[in-house]
């Protein structure tokens, strides 16, 4: 069960950080401090939020798996105490996560972000995930024989993608000469 809960408390810190510390060009001032704030009421969340400034812009991808769903995070910067801090930002959630399998759904609801509790619910479903980092960053997989804790994880997927969405930055068109006139 503590591993489950490391693995939740890893998979949703990233999460959320990667929204909050995506590219700047993407969001303003006023909206990232918006999300640290929210990040800052979560238990696990805000082990990241307190380093965001250090770890910098990340980068999030999530795939659709047959079973569940892989999801893939990255600090844009080779600089290594950026990556020192994104893992140890990590280590310090996991650290967070372990004192969640005693909590009562209430306190849950309370003390975790939305995030942290849809995780948090897949996982007690009997989600199974992996995780493991890598030299810049961190993948996890979680996935589910069962029908009912895919359809969970399907959700989460599409949650995941619509925050590696909004971290890119806002693309640029150029109008061609028909479109001008």
């Amino acid at each position: 069960m503590t591993k489950k809960v490391l693995a939740i408390a890893l998979f949703v810190v990233l999460a959320f950080a990667l929204v909050w510390a995506g590219d700047k060009k993407a969001t303003t001032s006023a909206q990232t401090d918006a999300m640290k704030a929210e990040m800052m009421k979560c238990a696990v969340c805000k082990n990241v939020a307190t380093h965001m400034d250090e770890i910098g812009p990340m980068g999030m991808e999530a795939a659709k798996l047959n079973d569940g769903l892989a999801v893939r995070h990255w600090v844009k910067s080779s600089d290594a105490a950026k990556i020192t801090a994104f893992h140890s930002a990590c280590n310090a959630a996991n650290k967070a996560g372990e004192a969640t399998p005693g909590w009562t759904d209430e306190q849950a609801k309370t003390d975790l972000c939305e995030f942290c509790q849809d995780m948090r619910t897949a996982m007690k479903a009997g989600a199974k995930m992996s995780y493991g980092d890598t030299k810049n960053g961190s993948i996890m997989v979680l996935t589910s024989p069962e029908p009912t804790v895919q359809a969970q994880l399907g959700t989460l997927h599409e949650k995941c993608a619509m925050m590696a969405a909004s971290m890119e930055a806002p693309a640029t068109t150029t109008k061609t000469k028909a479109e001008k006139q």
